[in-house]
């Protein structure tokens, strides 16, 4: 192979290679089980940084197929709609998901252009006309004709870039909770560790949530630093090197510069290449991933942003109003102790009344 055809290469291979993801494994195994164990109403949240593979993990653990159409009797089992803050000045828009949504369940009239219009004029003149009101209706009945079970929203921490700040933030996903209430349909959704703060506004959704996290690699627990040293070794058979070396050579320094997430390691991969590429290089090196990394300004704040995230999620043993001191909890006076009602003492024998006199002048 010429230098001049390696990295179009490497660029297919890094796109076809799979590898063992320890966490995508096992995140996958319990969003499949919480799929099952929520009721309908109730919503999955899953959470993770960016990159780390939560849209395709979702895909995965509730077996939507590829493409998600409607199949022969016109049902259709999951719809997959993202949230996006595309409308004026990059904030989101409850209308503009509504449609997004019509489009993804393939609703006949709102979502699907007519034969004759390839361009969707037509379609886009009807869905401005249309208020939001009958966007929605017409929403909830398509769940009931298309047999829908569960409703994935996915990049849900986009509707914290609504107008009306928190307050709207919150009612926006209240809303959500009625629709699945209406609908009897499960939720599951999906974002960064910014959705944990979203969902605090609502909360009638905190008590019929299951919160899960796709986790990135963690540096100081032995089992991830195995497997990254194994995804190291799989990548690097798609790359040019020289002297021996290989990205097992840079472990350390890649596992920081990708934060532990293989979605970034494979990002920081492919700019290294594009960057390679345009100068005519002929291997991957030290320095050319130097040269590609994310600046540290922006590393830090996605840095901050994961480790914020994480600490929302730990569960705090401090005693708080409302719950028991763990101390406590174990131990005989937490236990709650039956009051007996006091009686006065009597002595004698029973069913035998024991008269009392009266003093003379005593009676009134």
């Amino acid at each position: 192979m010429s230098a001049q055809d390696w990295i179009p290469n490497a660029f297919e291979l890094l796109t076809r290679t799979k590898v063992l993801h320890r966490n995508y494994e096992a995140t996958c195994r319990r969003l499949a089980a919480a799929s099952l164990a929520i009721m309908k109403g109730e919503l999955i949240v899953l959470v993770g940084p960016s990159r780390v593979g939560k849209t395709r993990c979702v895909r995965d653990a509730l077996c939507i197929p590829e493409p998600n159409v409607p199949d022969q009797r016109s049902r259709m089992r999951v719809v997959v709609v993202e949230a996006g803050n595309d409308s004026t000045s990059g904030e989101f828009s409850t209308k503009a998901f509504m449609i997004e949504c019509l489009r993804a369940l393939h609703h006949p009239v709102y979502g699907v252009p007519d034969d004759d219009d390839p361009w969707q004029e037509r379609l886009q003149a009807r869905l401005r006309r249309t208020p939001e009101g009958t966007l929605r209706s017409a929403f909830q009945s398509g769940h009931e004709l298309r047999e829908t079970e569960y409703l994935v929203i996915d990049e849900a921490h986009h509707v914290g870039y609504t107008p009306g700040g928190d307050a709207a933030a919150a009612r926006i996903l209240d809303s959500y909770k009625c629709l699945a209430n209406r609908t009897n349909l499960k939720l599951v959704l999906t974002g960064s560790y910014q959705l944990l703060r979203l969902l605090t506004l609502a909360p009638h959704l905190l008590g019929r949530q299951h919160p899960l996290e796709f986790p990135r690699y963690h540096g100081d627990v032995r089992s991830d630093v195995i497997a990254w040293q194994q995804i190291l070794q799989t990548f690097s058979r798609c790359l040019r090197f020289e002297n021996g070396q290989s990205l097992c050579s840079w472990n350390g320094y890649l596992f920081d510069g990708a934060l532990g997430c293989v979605g970034q390691l494979l990002r920081w991969l492919r700019v290294a290449l594009a960057r390679s590429q345009s100068e005519g290089g002929i291997s991957i090196s030290r320095d050319l991933l130097e040269q590609t990394r994310l600046p540290a300004a922006q590393e830090v704040a996605i840095l901050g942003e994961i480790l914020a995230g994480e600490q929302q999620l730990v569960q705090a043993n401090m005693p708080v109003s409302g719950r028991m001191p763990a101390s406590l909890q174990d131990s005989d006076e937490a236990k709650p102790r039956a009051s007996k009602p006091t009686r006065k003492q009597r002595n004698g024998k029973p069913f035998q009344r024991h008269s009392k006199r009266n003093t003379v002048g005593g009676r009134v």
